[in-house]
């Protein structure tokens, strides 16, 4: 029997002495001439003694570790400059590793979910999506660099903090995706030793171990390693899930002499899941009512599996330049394995009475690898023109990536229909994937350079001028059965593109700064029409002003910004084609919105410590997505936002205990229906997820001065919600409440 596939594209209180924020200023950004040309000027600067020394740190120069703080003094994701987060005119928010181990998030969807502005979606238990501003965000990276294609998502443990740039950020990934660039720092060694260890358990058998350790190997701490490790098997709140994972990274750091410094090591991560869904559940029942299954439903397979490892090989050598300038040379090479194979009743619409009605689609692939090679380099420094100091960066990165996908076919032993889904338990035998001898392999090259300066035009004046030209291509290569090249097809290039940035940042006085920036949007498309053509590039444009707060002493950040995004081409499923369509390569369909949609809104921001012992994270978004004619567009997205994380740490007779919380509330969302409402499938039905609010609650205590024992109960009330509306005209529940006990000894 032949396979039957179908796959779907992946698509703060306030300190009683602090003032509130000023309104928003609407600022009109005005045409900026980049007519500045880039002179080093290296010798000058150099003479002149009171441009700043540079001082050869690496990617990761402002850790948050061990600071006990919600926020960070600098943020670099945004243009690679040294700049503070009120000196970049964009907005950023940053998940330390303080924020991380107070939320328990160990997951990046865990940590995302309170982040300001950035909106989590789930298709089945291995896909998550993210998105901002009314877009998914594409661009994900680990220390400025693209992680791997088929990347499970990210545990948290080998990561120092999480920088999460909202708006378009072309300069510097080439791409310009104007909701969010999220960008993964991994931790560093340090020069004394250090190490760790952490035990948790929590509910549905999970269970997880971590260690850390760094440690110098010469007496100055020239030369240094880290060594980072984590462990973790767990069921889930729905029936025949479980998940083994193991995460590792080892990293060496050396001071080569005065002014060089080398780094370089390995991480990975391996998932291996079973019980693993293919989609949700139904949300209509096939008379038209609502199925309202329990959040414990799962019309899986106990073998169902969705395997995947990654490993990444990275090195990079920093030096220090005449002139106060640095040059930094990174490089990463990534390879990532899926090995899927699953079975999941998602076709169709169950009968209450009878239990039929559901379907199963199958998919079973053999190994598909993917290897990616990403290149990173960039001079940075100060310049003196007409008698004051500026900074320029000049740099280039890119990569390429080869995915390879094998050919075959599986028998299929089993009916696809599901007898009665209310018995349900997947006893089918496991399709068995046998090779052909052919393989395809997707080439995609994305690459360029850029050029910015930050201009200082007066003692509170800078502005920020730049651009990247990008060049990208792509190809899918074919071999026979015979393993004989039989040629390339899918060809799409675009070169030298350029994409244009501009900010401005005003200091109205020592605490306050007003912004505003501006760029373009270009973005390849690798999804595909119904006749298997690519789709036309996405672009646009993208406006921000805001402003900006910086207090006691740069411990809290704080911001408000207004934007604007227009965005034409922008891919979405095709609802047209037939249920169960899939394209030769087994992805779905998708069609460009030529007219595109535009989203504006607001945001507001604060991050760091309101007083002492007291850490606070959140914000709060305003999002209002049209189509070109005028009509709501992502309305799975909700129009209200507002992310909000706390924590205090006693002194005095109650020193050693902490105490925090979290909530996160938005307004109702819905999606149109893909097929119509069964029986008479009326395609004007919606699927709604009415608004909600969820709550988190922490407490820690310092049972030794070396061992903190921490409770965190997540969904405190066991709010019903969903998680995604709409998927194939289903839903997936959100998580219940869920209690984790975890015990840290540092060494």
């Amino acid at each position: 029997m032949s396979l039957h596939a179908r796959t779907a594209h992946l698509t703060h209180l306030a300190r009683p002495s602090l003032r509130p924020l000023p309104c928003l200023l609407r600022v009109a950004l005005l045409g900026l001439a980049a007519g500045a040309s880039l002179p080093l000027l290296a010798a000058e600067a150099e003479a002149d003694p009171t441009l700043p020394a540079v001082t050869i740190t690496g990617q990761a120069a402002q850790t948050t570790e061990g600071t006990r703080s919600y926020t960070s003094g600098e943020a670099r994701s945004a243009t690679r400059m040294e700049l503070s987060l009120r000196e970049t005119p964009q907005s950023v928010s940053i998940i330390t590793r303080e924020l991380l181990d107070d939320l328990g998030a160990v997951r990046l969807d865990q940590a995302l979910g309170l982040t300001t502005g950035i909106q989590v979606g789930q298709q089945d238990s291995e896909r998550t999506s993210f998105y901002a501003r009314g877009f998914s965000i594409n661009n994900i990276q680990v220390d400025s660099m693209p992680r791997g294609s088929n990347s499970p998502l990210q545990d948290t443990v080998l990561y120092d903090r999480v920088e999460v740039v909202r708006g378009a950020n072309g300069l510097m990934g080439g791409t310009g995706d104007p909701s969010a660039t999220i960008n993964m720092i991994r931790k560093r060694p340090t020069k004394t030793f250090q190490a760790s260890a952490g035990v948790s358990l929590g509910r549905w058998d999970n269970h997880r171990v971590e260690a850390d350790i760094s440690t110098p190997f010469s007496q100055d701490g020239s030369v240094r390693g880290r060594a980072t490790a984590a462990w973790q098997e767990r069921d889930s709140y729905f029936d025949m899930y479980h998940e083994r994972k193991t995460v590792g990274m080892a990293v060496l750091e050396a001071d080569l002499r005065p002014g060089t410094m080398l780094t370089a090591g390995i991480d990975f991560q391996d998932n291996t899941p079973t019980g693993a869904t293919w989609g949700a559940v139904p949300y209509w029942n096939a008379d038209g009512s609502l199925a309202n299954l329990p959040r414990n439903t799962s019309l899986t397979t106990p073998w169902s599996t969705w395997a995947n490892d990654q490993h990444t090989l990275f090195a990079s050598l920093d030096q220090h330049l005449p002139g106060n300038w640095k040059l930094h040379l990174g490089y990463a090479r990534t390879e990532s394995s899926n090995n899927t194979t699953v079975a999941y009743a998602g076709s169709g619409y169950p009968n209450p009475l009878t239990g039929k009605g559901m379907s199963l689609w199958t998919g079973a692939w053999g190994e598909g690898k993917s290897i990616a090679d990403n290149f990173d380099l960039y001079a940075s420094g100060p310049f003196s023109l007409f008698g004051r100091k500026h900074t320029a960066i000049v740099g280039w990165n890119g990569g390429n990536t080869k995915s390879k996908s094998l050919g075959g076919d599986a028998e299929i032993l089993y009916p696809a229909q599901v007898p009665d889904y209310h018995t349900w338990t997947g006893n089918i035998p496991k399709p068995v994937f046998t090779p052909d001898g052919s393989y395809t392999r997707d080439v995609t090259r994305l690459a360029g350079g850029y050029v910015a300066t930050r201009l200082s035009l007066a003692d509170p004046l800078h502005v920020i001028v730049g651009a990247r030209s990008s060049t990208y291509r792509t190809e899918t290569r074919a071999w026979n059965t015979s393993g004989v090249y039989t040629g390339a097809s899918d060809f799409s290039e675009t070169r030298n593109e350029i994409t244009p940035y501009a900010g401005v940042v005003f200091d109205i006085n020592p605490h306050y700064s007003t912004y505003a920036s501006y760029t373009q949007l270009f973005t390849p498309q690798s999804n595909r029409d119904r006749n298997n053509h690519f789709l036309d590039p996405e672009t646009g444009d993208n406006l921000e002003a805001g402003v900006k707060g910086e207090f006691f002493d740069g411990k809290l950040n704080a911001s408000a910004a207004v934007f604007k995004v227009r965005k034409k081409n922008l891919a979405e499923l095709d609802t047209t084609v037939p249920q169960g369509f899939v394209l030769p390569g087994g992805g779905s369909a998708y069609v460009a919105n030529g007219e595109g949609i535009s989203a504006k809104g607001i945001e507001f921001d604060v991050s760091g410590q309101l007083a002492p012992g007291w850490e606070a994270s959140g914000g709060y978004t305003f999002l209002k997505a049209e189509d070109a004619d005028g009509a709501r567009a992502v309305p799975n997205q909700p129009r209200h936002l507002l992310r909000l994380s706390t924590a205090y740490r006693f002194d005095g007779r109650w020193q050693g205990l902490k105490v925090g919380g979290s909530a996160t509330a938005q307004s109702a969302t819905y999606s149109e229906t893909w097929y119509g409402r069964p029986p008479a499938r009326d395609r004007t039905a919606r699927i709604p997820q009415a608004g909600y609010a969820l709550y988190s609650l922490m407490a820690s205590y310092a049972v030794s001065p070396k061992s903190t024992l921490q409770l965190n109960v997540s969904n405190l009330l066991d709010k019903k919600y969903y998680r995604n509306v709409g998927f194939y005209d289903s839903v997936f529940w959100g998580e219940p409440r869920n209690v984790n006990l975890s015990l840290r000894t540092t060494f």
